[in-house]
């Protein structure tokens, strides 16, 4: 290779690089506004599932071991929607609502998931939120922009949608399904 080949091959590679990394900026601003006027939208309603997802992150750094990283993220998100849900219960008083059915079954697939991560109780959890998800949509698009419910409905869809997107993630880490 002459020198000439070189600065143009290294010049090339730059190239591609600053776009990228220009891409990925604009996608980071784009997030970060997303994310700060949801946050102005939803307010309270949004910081609770985020911290109790953190905790949970936090937690599960040290307590999992190092096979079990790879639900990890699937685990926080549904984690911190149960906790929201057990909390909403708490304040309302309403223990007998719609939402025990949530608490139960996000319970069950979690403590599964926890102790015995797999395809299995992927498939469980990923089954329970994709039959929640239309549902939760549905009340969500019957209540008036702004009010208090539809704030809390639009947080439900967020959550909802980030439990599926990271256990696809993770059905996919875990490697392709074997053939029958």
């Amino acid at each position: 290779m002459n020198p000439e080949e070189s600065v143009r091959t290294k010049r090339s590679a730059s190239a591609s690089d600053d776009t990228i990394g220009t891409s990925t900026k604009a996608a980071s601003v784009v997030v970060a506004l997303g994310g700060w006027a949801l946050g102005m939208y939803t307010g309270f309603n949004l910081l609770v599932p985020l911290v109790a997802s953190t905790v949970v992150w936090l937690a599960g750094k040290r307590l999992f071991s190092a096979p079990k990283q790879i639900m990890l993220p699937a685990f926080c998100v549904q984690a911190g929607h149960l906790v929201w849900f057990v909390l909403g219960m708490a304040i309302s008083r309403q223990l007998l609502g719609a939402s025990l059915i949530d608490i139960v079954l996000l319970s069950i697939g979690l403590t599964w998931l926890g102790m015995r991560p797999g395809r299995v109780a992927l498939y469980v959890l990923t089954i329970y939120q994709l039959l929640s998800l239309p549902y939760t949509l549905l009340q969500f698009s019957q209540t008036d922009f702004g009010s208090p419910q539809n704030k809390v409905l639009l947080v439900h869809c967020i959550w909802r949608c980030l439990a599926l997107f990271y256990m696809v993630r993770m059905y996919y880490r875990m490697g392709k399904p074997e053939r029958s």
